[in-house]
């Protein structure tokens, strides 16, 4: 008879973390296993053989039973002893243990138990959708730039002043002109940058930036994108609408620097720009003296941010913290003295 034998760390927690790394190595995904309270309701001496990490793998839940010490299984026991969890277990429970021999794991396999070996190998059938669907792709590398999104995301924060306030995606797509998917990739993007990092509660999905105030936004610079796409001179054929004062006048308006001698800046999206000239409400001009104004066509929604009829200061900064113009460089560095 073939005897399967290993030994559990003297800490039982330090196999969970090997467990839980081994997972998220596998999956490419973060996969933190939580003290499973079903216990009580099974015979004792399956919680004095084994301990019990629950967790959620896309739509699958997962329960995970590691031996508490040296053992000597069969695989008919171990089938034996997983079939006897299975019943109170809403879900799919998997054997887990340091060592398997390979004819072991063989026959597990054709008996159809579901097994997890740390750093070895991992054998659940029930996971094969969801890990097609959902964990196809790697860990995003770092990015060099932030997308539109992930910097609302980030000048949202800091702007609202949300210290101690994670925020789920689906939360913030209720707050931010985005969709959950979006928000997703954006937390994603964010932790990849290592602003900020992620938490899992269960199937929730929390935010928490790894600094605050102008820490963090100094750590951010060099990944911000400038917020405008391009310059627009129009002339207006209808009253113009509200919009917010962009560009080096808004700058002006916040700071000690003399405003510049050309017609008044505002900030637009692509979408208020396509809209304005196929209603006929305004016309682009090729010359900026002879324009009413120019628009700054945003890669984000600038109203969103928008404070006292003026694009923010953060978005400011990014427009303007590295210009070559010192001037310029200097009065937006000092619009952030209130994030000291």
């Amino acid at each position: 008879m073939e005897l399967e034998y290993w030994q559990t760390p003297s800490d039982s927690g330090q196999y969970r973390e090997r467990l839980e790394r081994y997972l998220e190595a596998i999956l490419q995904r973060d996969v933190p296993l939580h003290e499973w309270d079903g216990r009580k309701r099974l015979p004792v001496f399956l919680t004095r053989l084994y301990r019990f990490f629950e967790t959620r793998i896309g739509h699958t839940p997962l329960l995970f039973m590691a031996a508490r010490q040296a053992g000597n299984y069969t695989p008919a026991e171990m089938r034996k002893h997983v079939d006897l969890v299975n019943p109170e277990f809403d879900g799919v429970v998997v054997y887990s243990a340091e060592r398997l021999t390979a004819s072991s794991r063989a026959r597990l396999v054709a008996t159809g138990v579901a097994f997890a070996v740390p750093g070895n190998q991992l054998y659940v059938p029930e996971l094969a959708t969801d890990l097609r669907e959902r964990f196809r792709g790697p860990r995003p590398e770092r990015p060099d730039k932030l997308s539109p999104s992930a910097q609302l995301v980030l000048f949202f924060h800091l702007l609202r002043n949300e210290r101690e306030q994670p925020r789920t995606p689906t939360e913030l797509a209720a707050l931010l002109p985005y969709s959950t998917m979006t928000m997703g990739r954006a937390f994603d993007e964010l932790a990849a940058a290592r602003l900020a990092h992620i938490e899992r509660q269960g199937r929730k999905k929390l935010l928490w930036f790894r600094a605050e105030g102008r820490l963090l936004v100094d750590t951010a610079k060099t990944f911000l994108i400038r917020p405008e796409r391009r310059l627009d001179h129009i002339r207006w054929l209808q009253e113009p609408p509200d919009l917010p004062l962009a560009g080096e006048h808004a700058l002006a308006r916040l700071s000690d620097l003399n405003p510049p001698a050309t017609p008044p800046v505002f900030a637009v999206t692509s979408r208020q720009m396509r809209d304005f000239l196929a209603v006929g409400r305004a016309e682009t001009n090729e010359a900026a003296h002879d324009s009413d104004g120019t628009l700054e066509i945003w890669r984000y929604d600038p109203s969103v941010l928008a404070q006292n009829d003026m694009v923010d200061p953060l978005s400011l900064f990014a427009q303007f913290w590295d210009d070559p113009d010192e001037r310029l460089s200097i009065a937006v560095d000092r619009l952030l003295e209130q994030w000291a």
